[in-house]
């Protein structure tokens, strides 16, 4: 079973940093018929983040019918060892597996698999003057931020962040079955 889990501004409905509306993310969802936990995070909230997660992997538990039936806690982190150190820190103690299947991969094939996925992918938010909110992420964007220098392929560094369009495909290709 697997259970797609997100934090969102409680106010705004704002997921952070991709600056896309949750109901972005419940369309991928119900798209891909995953079910999806959307944590709201409250700014005023003396609950840590990690609190609030870990409250929400409750109500997952729950569910499911306790918590050894959750195997594991998935990231997507690609490289950036900072991220990777926190999650590892602060959710590790609370007793899950915790895997990072996409870690060290090469950015070369991480982009050709995306590319033959046919998933539609645009920027959501950027920080970096030249790549534009709604900018595609295909190979001419990917010559555009190499012609710009020190731009991560993926944006892991915050230059950008994207969003997938996973409704634009089929379920199985979406999930690469």
């Amino acid at each position: 079973l697997i259970i797609l889990l997100t934090t969102f501004d409680s106010t705004s409905r704002v997921i952070a940093h991709q600056e896309m509306h949750i109901e972005t993310v419940v369309k991928q969802a119900t798209h891909l018929n995953l079910p999806l936990l959307g944590v709201p995070v409250h700014r005023a909230s003396k609950e840590s983040y990690t609190e609030r997660i870990s409250r929400a992997l409750n109500v997952i538990a729950e569910q499911v019918g306790g918590k050894d039936k959750i195997s594991s806690l998935v990231f997507g982190d690609l490289h950036l060892e900072h991220i990777r150190s926190w999650r590892e820190k602060e959710l590790g103690p609370l007793g899950y597996h915790l895997e990072f299947p996409l870690w060290q991969v090469s950015f070369v094939e991480l982009s050709k698999d995306l590319q033959a996925s046919g998933i539609k992918v645009v920027v959501s938010a950027s920080t970096k003057s030249g790549i534009d909110v709604g900018d595609e992420y295909n190979q001419t964007f990917l010559q555009k931020i190499l012609d710009m220098g020190e731009i991560d392929m993926f944006g892991e560094n915050g230059e950008f962040h994207t969003v997938a369009q996973v409704w634009v495909v089929s379920r199985d290709k979406a999930l690469g079955v």
